[in-house]
């Protein structure tokens, strides 16, 4: 499902940080819930290259929280988090 398709179904958005060798801008994911909202961040995390971590553990997610408004800046990371986004809901259009 694409975002505006999830936008259109009133799915809101969630934005937060995550935590690399240094904290990152912001991020934002659609999701009815909290709960989709993290498990997407972390799907996003691990599609994100192990050099991007310190000692090659996962990131943490920080600062999650429902958001009115896009974040600015955008992270570089987007993309990634946008493709997992996407592919979170997929099976639910058939």
């Amino acid at each position: 499902m694409t975002i505006e398709e999830m936008k259109a179904k009133g799915y809101k958005r969630y934005t937060a940080y995550i935590e690399k060798l240094i904290v990152t801008n912001a991020v934002e994911v659609w999701a009815r819930d909290w709960d989709d909202a993290r498990a997407m961040l972390e799907e996003a995390a691990k599609a994100l290259p192990f050099s991007a971590f310190e000692n090659e553990e996962l990131p943490d997610i920080q600062q999650l929280e429902h958001s009115a408004e896009s974040p600015y800046p955008i992270a570089a990371a987007q993309s990634t988090v946008t493709d997992c986004n996407e592919d979170f809901y997929k099976s639910e259009e058939k």
